[in-house]
């Protein structure tokens, strides 16, 4: 009788130190990269998204690899809108600030016009509100950490690097392969 207790006991406080953890990785108390593998990491990455894209239904988005695919066909313009302190540590080549993008609005009417952040939520605000003016902006779906995993590069002053700036320790989300600050 004594064992089957402490199973159930056992069994029990397991759940409990689950739903803790649990909690607190959503609290940022502790960081996802350091329990986490890249396949939890990209995982979470995506029900995150998805949670956020509700805040933004009407805007289009696609995944990283539905963007490696369309740079191949057509010229794709990126635009970071993260703040200047994240986009210092690394960006993904040749993109543009927000800034420089709407200061010239009309030099990309041409071109597909992809925006992203670290999980494109402030990306997706962004594309919203240019939906709203008329001005087509597709949303990179995850944002910085969904490309990272899905093996798109990020440089820093046209170098190459493992390094990106996460926003903070509930976005600490990405590969493993790669140095995040905040």
């Amino acid at each position: 009788m004594m064992p089957f207790i402490c199973q159930r006991a056992c069994r029990r406080i397991k759940r409990v130190a689950a739903g803790c953890f649990t909690v607190l990785l959503m609290l940022g108390a502790v960081s996802a990269e350091n329990v986490l593998d890249d396949e939890s990491k990209q995982r979470r990455v995506a029900e995150m998204y998805a949670e956020y894209k509700k805040s933004f239904p009407e805007i289009s988005d696609l995944s990283p690899e539905q963007v490696f695919k369309l740079m191949k066909r057509v010229d794709v313009v990126f635009v970071d809108v993260r703040d200047s302190e994240e986009q210092t540590v690394s960006m993904i080549p040749g993109a543009l600030t927000h800034g420089k993008f709407l200061e010239d609005l009309d030099s990309y009417k041409e071109r597909t016009v992809i925006a992203y952040c670290t999980i494109s939520y402030r990306s997706g605000k962004f594309v919203s509100k240019l939906r709203k003016r008329g001005i087509h902006v597709i949303n990179l779906r995850g944002g910085l950490l969904a490309w990272l995993h899905a093996g798109g590069p990020v440089h820093r002053d046209g170098i190459p690097v493992r390094k990106v700036h996460v926003y903070g320790k509930t976005w600490d989300l990405a590969p493993s392969s790669y140095e995040t600050i905040y």
